[in-house]
C-alpha cells in the first residue's frame, strides 16, 4: 500500500511538472516511477515520450528499446513494430532499426513490409559500396519470398559481379524454371539471352532448367518444352533421357515404353533405349518378348558395361518364371561377368537338374503366355495379330525426317496444368509491379427472394458509394510510408494491416495508423470500419473539422444499426474534443435510441445527467 501510495504522488508530481513544461524535472520523476515498477510497460513509454520532449534521445531509444523486445520476446510483434517505427521517425538514418523491422515483419508473416524494409537496407549498402553485405540483405530478401523473381535475379547478378559463378548459375536456373513454370515464355526467353551473354559456355541452359522442374516434381509443365527442344535436335540423348523420367515421374509406363521405342530408332546404337525397352517388357511380365530382345541386344549391353542392367532383367525374368531354363542360363553368363561365383555354382546344379528332365516333362512344363513379339524389321514391338503401334511415318524408312511431336509423344491436354501467362519485364530490374485480386460475389437471389437485377444493383450501388468515399479519405495527407519492393500482400494480409493500423494509432503514429487502415481497407468486408479508423486517426492529430466532414461522409441512409453508431460514437468524441457538447449530446441520445447498449454510451450519458442535475439557475438559488 506504502509503495502504491508513493507512485502515485510521484505520478501527480510528474503531471504537475509536465504541465510546467519542465520535462527534464518530471523525466527524473518519472525514472522513479519505472525504478517502483520496471515492469509496467506503459510507465516506461510515458517516460521515454517525455524523454523525447525533453531532447534526450539516446536516453528514450534505450527505454524504446526495452519496451520493444519486451513486446517481440513475447510475441507482439504488431506493437514492437509500432514501437520501432517511432524509434525509426527519430533515428531515420540507423540501418540497423530497418534491419529490426524487416526481421519483425517477418515473423509476423507481413512479406511486403519486410522485404521493403530490405529494400532500404539493401539500398543503403549499395550507396555505401558494401557488395558484401548487400547480397547477404538480397538473400535475406530471397528467403523472405522465395517466388520474387526480380530479387532472384538481382540476387543472381550480384553473385556473378562478386565472381560467385557457380551460385549465380545456379539461380538464374531455377529463376527461369519459375518463369517456365508460370508459362511466361517471353521471360524465359529474355533469361535465356542474358545467360548466353553471362555464361557462353553454357549451351545446355533450357536443357537444365526444365531437368530441374522435372526433379522438383512439376514433369507435366516441363515435357511441351522438352519435346520443342527435341525438335530441333531429336538426337540428343539428354533430352531423350530427361523426357523418360518425366513420363516414369508421372506414372505413365505406356508412354515411357513409346518413348524408349522412338528413342532406339533415332539411336540405334546407344544402349540406354535397349535397356529401357527390355526393363518395359520385364514390367509387362512378358518373358518370352524380353528374351527376344536379350538374343537382340545382350552382347551390346556387355560391351557397353552395363552388367548391373542385365543382372536386373534376368533376375526379374527369374522371379517371374523360376524354371526357365533360356533365364537361368543367362543369369549365369551375367553372374560369370560380374564375378559371382558361388551364385554361379548354384545356378549350374540347378540347370543340370533341369536338363535331366525328360523331353515329355519339359514338354509339359507351364510356360508364360506368348506376349507382344519384337520384330528386326523395325526393332519395336507388336502385339499377335496387330498393326504396329508405331505412327505411319515411323514404319515407313524415312531415316532424314522425324518429328517426335506429331506421334504418341504429344502430351495429351488434361496431363498439363492450365496456367495463366504472366508477362515479366526483365529489362527493368528495379520495377516492381502490386498483385490484383479480383473478387467475384455468388448471390443466391432465389434465397433471398429478390431478381438478380435488383440485388446486383444494390451491392453496386453500395460499392459504388464506398468507393467514393474511401477516394476521399485517400486524400488525407500523411508523412511518406516505406518504399515497396517486391509484390504486395494478398487479400489475406487485411487483417494483419488492420492490427498494425491500431498498435500505431495506441503508440500515436496517426501517418502510419492511416497507411495501415487504407491497406486493409482492401477487403470489402473491412472497409467501413478502416473509414472509420482513419477518421478517429484524424480527430487525435487535432484535425477536428476534417475528422467532422470525413466521418459525416459515411453517414448513409440505410446504413445498418452497428456501422451508424460507431460513425457517431467517432463523431461524439470528436465534437467531445473540441468542446462542441450540445452536438456531443445529441449524438451520443441518437446512439442510444438505436442501440441502447453500445459501447460507454448509456454511462456517459448518466454522468452527464447527473451533472446537469447539480446545475442550478440563479431562480433556483434565491429560492433555495
Amino acid at each position: 500500500m506504502a509503495v502504491s501510495t508513493q507512485k502515485d504522488k510521484l505520478l501527480e508530481e510528474a503531471q504537475k511538472l509536465i504541465m510546467r513544461g519542465q520535462f527534464d524535472k518530471a523525466a527524473k520523476v518519472y525514472e522513479q516511477v519505472v525504478a517502483l515498477e520496471p515492469s509496467s510497460i506503459n510507465h516506461r513509454q510515458k517516460l521515454a515520450e517525455i524523454l523525447i520532449k525533453a531532447g534526450r534521445f539516446d536516453e528514450a531509444r534505450k527505454e524504446f528499446e526495452t519496451i520493444g523486445k519486451h513486446f517481440s520476446n513475447n510475441g507482439f510483434y504488431l506493437k514492437a513494430i509500432a514501437v520501432y517505427k517511432q524509434l525509426q521517425k527519430l533515428f531515420p538514418a540507423d540501418i540497423t532499426l530497418s534491419i529490426t523491422l524487416a526481421g519483425l515483419n517477418e515473423k509476423h508473416g507481413l512479406t511486403a513490409s519486410a522485404l521493403s524494409e530490405y529494400k532500404q537496407v539493401y539500398d543503403y549498402y549499395e550507396k555505401e559500396g558494401n557488395a558484401a553485405e548487400a547480397i547477404k540483405i538480397l538473400d535475406k530478401m530471397q528467403a523472405v519470398d522465395p517466388q520474387n523473381i526480380t530479387v532472384k535475379i538481382k540476387l543472381a547478378e550480384a553473385y556473378f559481379q562478386q565472381g560467385n559463378k557457380n551460385d549465380s548459375y545456379a539461380l538464374f536456373v531455377r529463376t527461369a524454371s519459375l518463369l517456365q513454370e508460370r508459362g511466361d515464355n517471353a521471360g524465359v526467353t529474355k533469361l535465356n539471352t542474358r545467360i548466353s551473354e553471362l555464361f557462353p559456355d553454357k549451351s545446355e541452359f533450357m536443357l537444365e532448367v526444365l531437368a530441374g522442374q522435372v526433379m522438383s516434381g512439376n514433369s507435366s509443365s516441363a515435357l511441351n518444352a522438352l519435346q520443342g527442344l527435341l525438335r530441333s535436335n531429336p538426337k540428343e540423348k539428354k533430352i531423350w533421357d530427361l523426357i523418360i523420367d518425366a513420363y516414369k515421374r508421372l506414372d505413365q509406363p505406356q508412354r515411357v515404353k513409346i518413348v524408349y521405342q522412338h528413342y532406339h530408332k533415332m539411336l540405334p546404337d546407344e544402349p540406354a533405349p535397349m535397356a529401357g525397352m527390355m526393363f518395359c517388357s520385364v514390367a509387362e511380365r512378358d518373358v518370352n518378348g524380353t528374351l527376344e530382345l536379350l538374343d537382340l541386344y545382350e552382347k551390346r549391353l556387355l560391351s557397353a558395361g552395363l552388367l548391373d542392367d542385365l543382372e536386373k532383367l534376368y533376375r526379374a525374368l527369374d522371379e517371374i518364371d523360376p524354371i526357365n531354363i533360356k533365364v537361368i542360363e543367362g543369369l549365369i553368363r551375367v553372374l560369370e561377368a560380374v564375378g559371382n561365383e558361388n551364385e554361379v555354382i548354384l545356378l549350374s546344379d540347378k540347370l543340370k537338374s533341369f536338363s535331366k528332365v525328360s523331353d515329355k516333362s519339359q514338354s509339359e512344363m507351364i510356360v508364360p503366355e506368348s506376349g507382344p513379339g519384337f520384330s528386326e524389321n523395325t526393332g519395336f514391338f507388336s502385339m499377335p495379330g496387330t498393326e504396329s503401334p508405331l505412327p505411319s511415318e515411323l514404319q515407313s524408312e524415312r531415316s532424314d525426317v522425324f518429328d517426335p511431336i506429331d506421334s504418341n509423344l504429344k502430351v495429351p491436354d488434361e496431363a498439363l496444368p492450365e496456367t495463366e501467362l504472366q508477362v515479366l519485364e526483365l529489362d527493368d530490374l528495379t520495377s516492381f509491379t502490386e498483385d490484383e485480386i479480383e473478387i467475384e460475389l455468388d448471390i443466391d437471389d432465389s434465397a433471398l427472394g429478390l431478381s438478380t437485377e435488383k440485388v446486383v444493383g444494390e451491392v453496386l450501388d453500395n460499392n459504388e458509394w464506398l468507393d467514393s468515399v474511401g477516394a476521399l479519405f485517400d486524400k488525407i495527407t500523411t508523412a511518406p510510408s516505406g518504399v515497396r519492393f517486391g509484390s504486395e500482400m494478398d487479400g489475406s494480409d487485411s487483417q494483419s494491416h488492420f492490427d498494425l493500423g491500431l498498435a500505431f494509432k495506441e503508440m500515436g503514429l496517426y501517418d502510419e495508423a492511416i497507411n495501415e487502415f487504407r491497406k486493409a481497407s482492401s477487403d470489402a468486408d473491412r472497409r467501413m470500419a478502416c473509414l472509420i479508423m482513419q477518421g478517429a486517426c484524424l480527430r487525435e492529430r487535432g484535425e477536428f473539422d476534417t475528422a467532422i466532414n470525413m466521418l459525416s461522409t459515411l453517414l448513409k441512409p440505410g446504413l445498418s444499426i452497428d456501422d451508424s453508431c460507431a460513425v457517431k460514437y467517432e463523431l461524439f468524441l470528436t465534437y467531445e474534443s473540441e468542446g462542441k457538447t450540445d452536438e456531443a449530446t445529441r449524438l451520443l441520445n441518437e446512439i442510444d435510441s438505436a442501440d441502447p447498449g453500445f459501447r460507454d454510451v448509456s454511462s456517459r450519458l448518466n454522468a452527464a445527467n447527473f451533472e446537469n442535475s447539480l446545475s442550478f439557475s440563479d431562480d433556483d438559488l434565491k429560492n433555495f
